[in-house]
């Protein structure tokens, strides 16, 4: 969440930059609440932007411009204190023109967060517990986690995964360049045991020549 003054600020600033860099904040407004206990994968969920994205004095998107979260995937709270999550994408933005700025979050996975104190005090009074109350690890496993929601009219903050600079004609939209991939294959500095040994062959018998017969003589001729 942001203070208003906060969200001000951003946008004096939005609206005084030529450029806005790779990594930019681009605040959205819930409209369909979230929710790891009622969500499912597959959801949408829609959202509108709350301050219009200016390059150079030009809007690049209007205030309102709308955009849809996909749910990937939830879970529910459940026992053990676990707690529930919601796993999101977030679309491309889709400006008038028919263009798209690529989004992105800085966490796919929407949980609900506890402090390294308040699990520090969970533990000790789980260990309290566990010495003074008979049975209190039966309790304790039946422990239910708590649940993420957020509700309609909340902010998701997103950034924005391209470079928006004006330009003589409007604003151009650059994405960065793809990263270089070495197809080779690279020397390895072992020998990779193969996933199993062939069996041993055995050698081929060794070719014996046929016997040869010595001739016999011819017979003499009967005298007549």
């Amino acid at each position: 969440m942001h203070s208003p003054a906060a969200v001000a600020t951003a946008s004096a600033e939005a609206a005084s930059a030529t450029r806005l860099e790779f990594g930019s904040e681009a605040l959205f407004v819930l409209d369909d609440p979230i929710s790891s206990s009622a969500n499912k994968a597959g959801d949408v969920i829609r959202m509108h932007l709350k301050s219009a994205l200016r390059v150079d004095g030009r809007i690049v998107a209007p205030a309102g411009a709308p955009d849809v979260v996909h749910v990937v995937d939830t879970s529910a709270a459940q026992m053990l204190d676990r707690y529930g999550f919601v796993d999101i994408y977030v679309d491309p933005l889709r400006l008038p023109d028919g263009r798209e700025i690529p989004l992105g979050v800085a966490t796919t996975r929407l949980s609900p967060r506890d402090t390294a104190g308040h699990e520090s005090t969970v533990a000790i009074e789980d260990t309290i517990e566990d010495v003074v109350i008979p049975y209190a690890a039966l309790f304790q496993i039946a422990r239910h986690g708590r649940n993420f929601v957020v509700g309609a009219g909340a902010e998701l903050k997103t950034r924005l995964l391209a470079t928006l600079s004006a330009t003589p004609t409007g604003v151009a939209i650059e994405t960065p360049q793809p990263f270089a991939v070495n197809l080779e294959t690279p020397n390895a500095a072992f020998q990779a045991l193969p996933l199993a040994q062939p069996l041993p062959h055995a050698p081929p018998p060794p070719t014996v020549a046929p016997p040869t017969v010595a001739p016999t003589p011819s017979p003499s001729p009967t005298p007549t």
